[in-house]
């Protein structure tokens, strides 16, 4: 009897070390092992992401990317740290829970909706949705939008055809696969507006003097975050960390330097009485 208790214990003991094991592997050791991190990023949304002149993949996100390969890596910074794959809006959700990319960095922004399917670090950046026309378009509020003569560029996702028949119900809708192909719709003629996100649409705004922002926003301010997979606690802690310290804390002026180079002023520092 005492033996098959023994034997009873033994056992329990042992199933609770697995379980206890196997809650604890992360993507963060699998990442380590393999010595890169393989992140998901757009191609095709200025400044956050795009093909340059030269053919380079270049961007905001790609930079904020790299910054936090580097630290994972106790800051080795090279290029083979790091995999990027170019991946849709609609490819972010699935390719982080079929464990395609470790993690997405992508003009992401935080929705209600958004966070029963994936986990978000902290926010590395404020933003916001507009929406951009041509300068010379005699639309000053967004009412002024809601007819049915007027075309709207929407990208692949539910909250811009959310808003569309929200604020413009009227419009007829087109739907694009990139905020480039937004943009240039609109840019073109082939549409009349398009939501951007506000840090976009004023880089897009100040490369093409011919077109502009509208003054009323169809959101209030919203954050943009990482993303990854839900349920990994020691890989969203790592990453929650390292963005908490770009925004307000020791890597914050590596973080400043990159902020700066797309966006020509410093961010604000998350410790509002830091002076900069």
């Amino acid at each position: 009897m005492l033996k098959k208790l023994l034997g009873s214990i033994a056992l329990a003991g042992f199933m609770a070390t697995g379980a206890v094991q196997a809650q604890e592997k992360s993507r963060l050791d699998e990442i380590l092992a393999r010595g890169k991190v393989i992140v998901g990023v757009t191609s095709e949304a200025p400044p956050f992401g795009f093909i340059d002149e030269k053919g380079e993949h270049v961007g905001f996100d790609i930079d904020i990317a790299k910054l936090l390969a580097k630290h994972l890596f106790n800051g080795d910074d090279s290029p083979k740290r790091i995999e990027l794959v170019r991946q849709g809006f609609a490819a972010r959700w699935p390719n982080v829970e079929n464990g395609t990319v470790d993690f997405g960095i992508q003009v992401t922004t935080i929705l209600p909706d958004r966070v029963l399917r994936v986990a978000f670090t902290r926010p590395y950046i404020d933003s916001g949705i507009v929406m951009v026309v041509r300068k010379n378009a005699p639309y000053k509020k967004l009412a002024d939008m809601n007819n049915d003569k007027l075309t709207m560029a929407l990208l692949t996702n539910p909250q811009q055809a959310e808003r569309a028949k929200r604020f413009f119900p009227k419009a007829k809708t087109q739907i694009f696969d990139s905020v480039a192909a937004q943009f240039t719709a609109v840019k073109s003629n082939r549409a009349d507006g398009a939501q951007l996100d506000t840090p976009v649409a004023r880089w897009y705004v100040k490369q093409n003097p011919d077109m502009r922002i509208i003054d009323e926003p169809l959101v209030p301010p919203t954050n943009n975050a990482v993303f990854m997979k839900m349920g990994d606690f020691k890989l969203w802690h790592a990453l929650d960390t390292l963005v908490g310290e770009m925004t307000g804390g020791s890597l914050h002026n590596e973080y400043a330097a990159i902020f700066e180079k797309w966006f020509g002023e410093k961010p604000l520092h998350a410790k509002y009485y830091v002076k900069q």
